[in-house]
């Protein structure tokens, strides 16, 4: 069985892909002990799930943008181990990005990318990923890149990496960025499906420069819901 830590972020994937009911046909069928354990893990998530549906999610550290073309959605609470919420934003050509604002009950987190608790962050990012391969959730996940970027345009930095997932459709590009600021945790899950990455680049960058910027520059206006 995965660490609640591993739990929380698989909980994330499935409310992101939306997928957990699904099977892919292509996927050799898992030994009776995988069987028994996915089951263990699914309904742990599903635990979880309900008991964050009606939590009431902490107020946002900096004001979320709201931009052209992207839909935002309201905010949802994470388990309350996790002290975050995260909220959904849908482009008009198909690529949805999920953000995740969390603390894990820590009083004092790091502002910087090399530090183990960010580090591990990351890391247990991608662990989540190849368990959710495992799930079914998709056919394969590869990772394809990875180092410190900018968000955007902005002079926020975070630590990032690209995955291929292979699902019944065809591949799909999911990036992740994962930084800390004002003692908290974010997280960016971004999938597209642009088979040109750089055109998942243009539509991109703006919402992330929002991000970074609002982030970077330490607004204190009223948070709002």
């Amino acid at each position: 069985m995965r660490n609640a830590r591993q739990i929380s972020f698989l909980l994330l994937l499935i409310c992101c892909t939306g997928c957990q009911d699904q099977e892919n046909a292509n996927v050799p069928g898992p030994t009776p002990q995988q069987e028994a354990t996915n089951q263990a893990i699914m309904q742990e998530i599903q635990k979880l799930e309900q008991e964050s549906a009606s939590a009431e999610p902490p107020p946002p550290v900096f004001p979320l943008p709201n931009l052209p073309d992207w839909k935002r959605s309201a905010l949802r609470a994470l388990p309350a181990a996790d002290h975050g919420f995260s909220v959904s934003y849908d482009h008009a050509g198909g690529m949805r990005v999920t953000f995740y604002q969390f603390t894990r009950g820590l009083k004092e987190i790091p502002d910087n990318l090399n530090s183990e608790p960010v580090q591990n962050e990351m890391k247990h990012a991608k662990a989540s990923i190849e368990q959710a391969v495992e799930l079914g959730l998709w056919n394969s996940a590869t990772e394809t890149d990875h180092g410190t970027v900018s968000l955007g345009d902005s002079p926020q930095k975070a630590l990032w990496c690209r995955y291929q997932l292979a699902t019944d459709q065809g591949e799909v590009n999911s990036d992740t960025y994962v930084w800390s600021h004002a003692n908290t945790f974010f997280k960016l899950r971004c999938t597209g499906h642009a088979k040109n990455p750089l055109d998942d680049v243009k539509t991109l960058t703006p919402l992330l420069t929002a991000l970074g910027d609002a982030c970077s520059e330490k607004q204190k206006a009223p948070a709002e819901k």
